[in-house]
């Protein structure tokens, strides 16, 4: 009878996956999704890391280390988890963090943006001061060569 479990279970797990005509796994459409959810929790979990797997494969290089790193944490704290919602708040707020960081680095970048370009721009006007140039320069009048006609 476990064998014939088994059986079970492997079919509804397959059943689970939804591959790209490449044989790679995809995300389905939502509806499926939602099945999936409901009749077969632990196919939509092997989906869920056979999506992840996909992404930190197809990702450049020197991303995938980075990339696997954030997937264990991710899983540590989905298991760490009391409850489902538990977890989905946990990984809302790691993500908020996340994003909190990212925001500080822009606006440091703009800081820093900013004030290069003011100093390039102190740095130029200091060397060709238009104060300092009216100073040697002569002004030449322009003569008419004919006179007009009123």
């Amino acid at each position: 009878m476990s064998n014939e479990n088994n059986k079970e279970t492997n079919s509804k797990s397959q059943d689970a996956m939804v591959y790209d005509e490449l044989g790679k796994p995809t995300l389905p459409d939502f509806d499926t999704l939602r099945d999936i959810a409901r009749n077969n929790p632990a196919g939509l979990e092997r989906l869920r890391i056979a999506l992840c797997q996909k992404v930190i494969e197809e990702a450049p290089e020197h991303s995938r280390a980075r990339l696997e790193g954030l997937m264990f944490q991710i899983n540590a704290r989905r298991q760490l988890a009391k409850t489902d919602l538990e977890a989905c708040e946990d990984l809302s707020q790691m993500m908020n963090a996340s994003l909190k960081r990212m925001q500080a680095m822009l606006k440091d970048l703009r800081t820093i943006q900013s004030e290069s370009i003011l100093l390039s721009t102190r740095n130029y006007l200091g060397e060709h001061s238009p104060t300092e140039d009216a100073e040697v320069a002569a002004v030449i009048p322009f003569k008419r060569k004919f006179k007009r006609n009123r």
